[in-house]
């Protein structure tokens, strides 16, 4: 029974993973070009964990908008390998320089 219950979520798992191989790939390209990064800089473990999951998650979501943009499936190596050089922290810098100038904010003590 619990190896009938396996293999099912083994093919499962397989047959989504190649239904969305591009969006897969981006997101492993990601995670291990900031982790890599990351190991090159002696950041703490931690960091190097929660930094590169950041950067693959990210990179998941944001490959489904590639055919939104016109842009082929395939381009989702270059999206990854991209976040994962620019880094979650750099990430976050961006995300939240978008939402204060989208409310309208320069004030610099607002953003900290």
């Amino acid at each position: 029974m619990m190896m009938e219950i396996a293999y099912v979520v083994f093919e499962k798992s397989t047959l989504w993973i190649a239904q969305y191989l591009p969006s897969f790939y981006s997101g492993l390209c990601a995670l291990l070009i900031s982790a890599l990064t990351d190991l090159r800089m002696r950041q703490p473990l931690r960091q190097i964990l929660t930094g590169s999951l950041v950067c693959g998650i990210f990179a998941l979501s944001t490959s489904a908008l590639l055919t939104w943009l016109g842009l082929p499936e395939n381009s989702g190596a270059f999206l990854g390998a991209l976040l994962g050089f620019v880094g979650a922290d750099r990430l976050r810098e961006i995300a939240i320089f978008l939402v204060y100038r989208r409310i309208g904010s320069n004030d610099k003590e607002d953003q900290k």
